[in-house]
């Protein structure tokens, strides 16, 4: 890969995108993926994506974990201008978020369709083996939710010494295009066919025995309940308590109306949060439920959206035997 040494020096003249091989007649979403093995090669890439749309005066979202972004301002210096930053740690601590949002960017600033582009980090450093999981579904879903949209790029970055190998092939899977400092390549390793679906698999079980309550709809309060306790014992903030309780009915009345009129909660600790888990006989097959904003008159999926914002994480995995929806809460914000 090119070294960008030189990007940290502001004043450098940035190298220009372009297409160095291959065609690309959808002139649609350019789903791009960039694998960098030190800051240099980030910076080599992430700046003249960045300039170019500056000086195009695209519309750019920055979302990036905040170290990373302020390296990112230093080798753009003063020019980064009109650009929006979003600390992804917050915006997408659940990655069932990330959709939605970059939905709200282009609608609020490329509302007649121009062109927009967005820098992120979905996988940053650090995230669990349940987070990156949950990024590589993500991945999986994009082409389908703005494939047929207006044209827009997304540059996914993976710093490739933190990020295990299982997941930069799912990477490699799930991205059309691959690039590398300025230039932009067909990726001829896309297998959209072996990426992960959003509900395929199984869920580990927990490292300890969970508590169990069954329900159905008569007992949905004292479902409530359980979970307040859960949450208290776990030392849970008051407003997160009360989001996770929220969510959790939310969960539980889906299992009484469209999975066989019961369910089965499950919960238990892990390292500074709460885990709770819903499965029912229910099957979902609409792959963006609770990534779309339901419209107003639409009877269902507004469940899941609402479970996917209270949430830190939000797992699901579905085929006609059943569903699993387990959602992760930290204790503190």
């Amino acid at each position: 890969m090119q070294r960008g040494t030189s990007l940290m020096d502001s004043r450098t003249e940035p190298a220009s995108s372009r297409i160095v091989r291959g065609e690309w007649t959808a002139d649609r979403f350019r789903h791009e993926a960039l694998v960098y093995g030190d800051q240099n090669e980030f910076l080599a890439a992430a700046h003249p994506f960045i300039a170019d749309a500056l000086a195009a005066a695209e519309p750019v979202l920055v979302a990036l974990a905040i170290e990373r972004a302020r390296s990112l301002k230093g080798s753009l210096g003063g020019g980064f201008g009109e650009a929006h930053f979003a600390d992804m740690e917050a915006l997408g601590r659940n990655p069932a978020r990330l959709i939605p949002a970059w939905r709200r960017f282009l609608s609020d600033h490329a509302p007649d369709g121009r062109s927009v582009r967005i820098l992120s980090e979905a996988a940053w450093p650090g995230r669990s083996p349940a987070e990156l999981s949950e990024c590589g579904r993500y991945e999986s879903l994009l082409n389908l939710a703005f494939g047929e949209g207006q044209a827009w790029r997304l540059l996914c970055c993976y710093d490739v010494r933190a990020t295990p190998e299982r997941v930069i092939e799912t990477v490699r899977l799930t991205h059309r295009f691959v690039r590398d400092g300025a230039d932009s390549t067909l990726n001829d390793a896309l297998l959209d066919d072996r990426a992960p679906r959003p509900f395929d698999g199984l869920l580990p079980e927990p490292a300890r025995a969970p508590e169990e309550l069954r329900f159905t709809r008569e007992s949905l309060h004292e479902l409530r309940e359980f979970v307040a306790r859960s949450a208290s014992a776990a030392r849970m903030e008051a407003e997160r308590r009360e989001n996770l309780q929220l969510a959790v009915n939310e969960l539980a009345s889906n299992s009484v109306t469209h999975g066989g009129g019961e369910g089965r909660l499950r919960v238990w600790t892990e390292p500074g949060a709460l885990v709770c888990e819903v499965s029912d006989r229910g099957h979902i097959q609409e792959p963006l439920v609770g990534r779309v904003h339901p419209a107003t008159d639409q009877t269902s999926g507004r469940g899941l959206w609402l479970v996917n914002h209270l949430c830190d994480l939000v797992q699901i995995r579905s085929s006609p035997r059943g569903s699993v929806v387990r959602v992760h809460m930290l204790a503190a914000g």
